[in-house]
């Protein structure tokens, strides 16, 4: 049976990302495989990401501020301290733990909504398969609790 796409009320205003905001988020997205040392192709996940920042947008309006910023965001450390330092702020700088839940800077926030979000995509795609897990293909079946069997195939 045919279900209508999910849509926020006030996505239908908002414009779709522009090519260059995609290709730094594009770029942040295949340095997680690089950092993580996952060998497969991220080419192949490449209309997936963008359907992924297509649907979070039309879920949630605040993700185009959120991917526009950390695009911009991303573009400036790269022109300060290049692609290896910035990825590396991004990837391994933790965030100060704010008792309000919400970010205290703006680094924060990119790490929170925008790489973190790309990282959960990217092990989901493949990255299960990289570190281990056979049933890759896909999101985990259930919860990983302690005592309870795991929710994937292990090697």
């Amino acid at each position: 049976m045919y279900q209508r796409r999910a849509m926020h009320p006030l996505s239908r205003s908002i414009k779709p990302l522009n090519p260059a905001t995609i290709k730094s988020l594009w770029t942040i997205f295949v340095a997680i495989g690089d950092h993580w040392s996952l060998d497969d192709d991220p080419s192949t996940y490449r209309l997936r990401f963008e359907t992924f920042l297509e649907n979070r947008t039309k879920l949630n309006p605040v993700y185009q501020g959120y991917y526009v910023d950390g695009a911009a965001y991303f573009d400036g450390l790269l022109a300060d301290i290049g692609s290896a330092a910035a990825l590396e702020r991004l990837f391994t700088q933790k965030p100060r733990v704010v008792q309000s839940g919400i970010p205290a800077t703006r680094l924060e926030a990119v790490q929170r909504f925008v790489v973190n979000e790309f990282i959960s995509l990217r092990l989901a795609l493949g990255g299960f398969r990289a570190l281990g897990a056979i049933n890759y293909r896909g999101y985990f079946g259930g919860a990983n609790i302690e005592g309870e069997p795991t929710p994937y195939r292990e090697l």
